[in-house]
């Protein structure tokens, strides 16, 4: 099965970002129910001994509730020429945030084989669309026209999600929560 640890988005930054789909043409736009922030990719966990192991793991994590507060839109374009641009919308910085994905980050990686360990720096946010072969002005004109957003709000857990493959993209199934304090 194929794992990551990521933040499930409140109701009303969900809300905010649905708001964004559709004015822009020739994207497939992320549905709202797989909005997310990933902390750390897993990959493909085939042991089940390895998912008790990870779930123990995680339950000992401690750290402060993050404030999500969503800003700036983004474009990854993808590393090669062949697929898809990947349109996201940014999270303000925010500490607790950053030492959360720092603790579940070194947790896994003392955790997992090396061939999982993520090494990529941390870019918090959430992916609301895919883009092939986008028009650049029309991409440009709608990463400088963001409307205000919401609030920030504080999120209380973090999950072990499954990511699961479908014909209209994947999907994402909640395993666990861990609770937040601090």
């Amino acid at each position: 099965m194929r794992l990551f640890i990521g933040l499930e988005l409140p109701p009303a930054l969900t809300h905010a970002l649905a708001g964004l789909r559709g004015n822009l043409p020739d994207v497939t736009w992320s549905p709202p129910e797989s909005y997310h922030l990933t902390l750390h990719y897993l990959g493909a966990v085939t042991h089940g001994h390895l998912l008790e192991d990870i779930h123990h793991a995680l339950n000992a994590i401690t750290a402060a509730p993050p404030m999500l507060r969503l800003s700036a839109p983004g474009l990854f374009e993808p590393e090669t020429h062949h697929g898809p641009d990947t349109l996201w919308v940014g999270c303000a910085p925010d500490a607790a945030l950053t030492h959360l994905q720092q603790r579940v980050r070194a947790t896994m990686n003392r955790l997992l084989p090396g061939s999982a360990r993520a090494t990529r720096r941390f870019v918090p946010h959430v992916t609301v669309g895919h883009m092939q072969h986008p028009d650049p002005l029309r991409r440009q004109a709608w990463l400088a026209a963001m409307p205000p957003m919401p609030e920030g709000e504080l999120v209380g857990h973090f999950t072990l999600f499954q990511s699961l493959r479908h014909a209209d993209g994947p999907v994402y199934d909640a395993l666990e929560h861990y609770p937040l304090q601090g």
